[in-house]
């Protein structure tokens, strides 16, 4: 980490208590001028900084900026590899690229905008600066092929158990991997494998979630679906905690203990949905999501179809 992420994690490790500016230069083996100018240049960013002489430095709130040193300072992970990005095309192609040139850790890519933010099926995720959270998680769970599908779910999970934690919203999954509130989308899940196809086995995965918390303006052809949280968040720790309850889950993957979590935040069960398989339109009952994901619908003659891909439409409210 530089010196400011170094000094952030300090503070945010610390938050509402005084950190000694010597103790700071001592333990990063800088002068005390040194971390006196990085803290006036965090002031300078926005960061709620009091400075008091014979105590030291204290920051006061949660910081609105996204840096490295706050991200881990809410992680238990000293092994993971952060990197923000202001403003970038797409974290999971930043990943890819990453993993490419021979990143093996598991890793985040978190960014404060997205310029060709990217969702499932080919379509663009609309990622404006400051407004929401964008990031990828790089995962290397040594589990089968068959058994990584699993990890969308699981992402699924995290993200509305980390939203719900923290705001007191109820979020839902609308199968398969949109968050909902309030009957509006304010979450994409975008998951990616990098396979070796000959032994069946995951070399990484790439998990992007993209969540809308205080977008208010979107393009025209999301304003019936999408919405936002509504409320400020702090996106460092937000993005801690997602990315802790995610890797957690993904040590249960071959069991998939999490699916009953899953059914419960389900938007869809009992609902009426439609669909289209092999260019024909299907209206069926939504009556159950098996321990692989798959939703089990009942068609209006009586019989059940699986669907294990694609996407369904259902009438919110």
């Amino acid at each position: 980490m530089t010196l400011r992420d170094k000094i952030i994690y300090r503070l945010v490790s610390n938050r509402g208590e005084f950190v000694s500016g010597q103790e700071i230069a001592k333990g990063e083996n800088v002068s005390r001028s040194a971390v006196a100018k990085c803290i006036n240049s965090l002031k300078d960013e926005g960061f709620d900084i009091t400075s008091v002489n014979n105590l030291g430095h204290r920051l006061n709130s949660s910081p609105s900026l996204l840096s490295e040193g706050a991200v881990r300072a809410h992680l238990n992970d000293n092994d993971i590899d952060i990197r923000i990005f202001q403003t970038i095309d797409s974290t999971n192609t930043e990943a890819k690229r990453a993993i490419a040139n021979g990143l093996t850790n598991n890793a985040l890519f978190v960014a404060n905008e997205q310029t060709a933010g990217r969702g499932r099926r080919g379509r663009s995720f609309y990622s404006p600066k400051e407004d929401g959270i964008y990031f990828s998680c790089v995962l290397h769970p040594e589990v089968s092929l068959a058994d990584s599908t699993a990890i969308t779910s699981a992402a699924a999970v995290a993200v509305c158990q980390a939203l719900e934690a923290t705001t007191k919203k109820h979020p839902l999954i609308k199968w398969v991997n949109d968050i909902f509130i309030d009957n509006f989308k304010v979450c994409g899940i975008l998951t990616e494998a990098i396979s070796d196809f000959e032994s069946g086995k995951i070399d990484a995965i790439i998990v992007g979630i993209g969540i809308n918390l205080t977008t208010e303006i979107f393009p025209e052809e999301l304003k019936s679906i999408a919405a936002s949280v509504g409320m400020k968040l702090d996106r460092c720790a937000l993005v801690a905690d997602i990315y802790s309850r995610l890797t957690a889950l993904c040590d249960t993957l071959p069991e998939k203990q999490f699916m009953d979590k899953y059914r419960e935040y389900s938007l869809v069960l009992g609902k009426t949905v439609t669909f289209n398989r092999n260019g024909r339109d299907y209206n069926a009952l939504a009556d159950a999501i098996n321990d692989n994901g798959e939703l089990e619908v009942i068609l209006d003659s009586g019989e059940r179809m699986i669907l294990n891909s694609g996407e369904i439409s259902v009438k919110l409210a």
